[in-house]
């Protein structure tokens, strides 16, 4: 890649999880149509950077990464909906991920591990940046939803693209770390909820939502 690129850092939550958010914006297309997040798969945003020159990047990455792999992974909770509001009355609903000690303290030693100053709200994006009026259709829908499912986060995924100014390129998977230090499972003490969660999931595919 030649002159500048920008680069997405996430989290990537579990297939059992990425299925279930892609459920709810299929069910929210029935009440407002198509939206520009609908086909997006679930995952966490870290941090974004623009116009990067890639051999800054990787020379970056080549003193963190040991650090970043000597992490633990971590057991976060989706804990039902709620919503962001913008400018021009438009709004963001998405799923909230409970905040707890080992939580926070985790993405506090991410944050510093990436030289990320600004602070991170964990959330999982379901419907981005609607009009108030399609938001009013669809929030009543969201919000008394009782959605809880713990699930484990086991690895950062960076994505890259060339940047053109206004017009980018598509984003493409530029580096994913593991984080190896399973000793130190952040969390682990929980593990049996993660195994109950997945048994429910299951048993509600075929439940209608809304």
């Amino acid at each position: 890649m030649t002159g500048y690129a920008d680069y997405l850092f996430l989290l990537t939550p579990p297939e059992t999880i990425r299925h279930e958010v892609a459920r709810y914006k299929k069910a929210s297309v029935k009440y407002i149509g198509d939206f520009g997040s609908m086909n997006s798969p679930a995952h966490i945003t870290i941090n974004q950077l623009e116009r990067q020159k890639p051999y800054m990047i990787d020379t970056a990455f080549e003193r963190m990464e040991s650090t970043l792999q000597a992490m633990p992974p971590v057991l976060l909770h989706m804990d039902g909906f709620k919503h962001f509001e913008h400018l021009h009355s438009k709004n963001t609903i998405y799923a909230y991920v409970r905040s707890t000690p080992a939580m926070e303290n985790w993405f506090s030693l991410l944050r510093k591990n990436l030289n990320v100053k600004k602070a991170v709200l964990p959330h999982i994006t379901v419907v981005r940046n609607i009009p108030e009026a399609d938001f009013n259709k669809l929030w009543p829908n969201f919000k008394h939803k009782k959605l809880q499912e713990p699930f484990w986060i086991s690895e950062l995924k960076i994505l890259q693209r060339e940047s053109f100014g206004t017009t980018h390129g598509k984003w493409e998977t530029y580096k994913t770390i593991p984080f190896k230090n399973t000793a130190g499972f952040a969390g682990k003490n929980t593990w049996r909820e993660l195994q109950q969660a997945k048994a429910e999931i299951a048993a509600r595919k075929q439940v209608k939502l809304f």
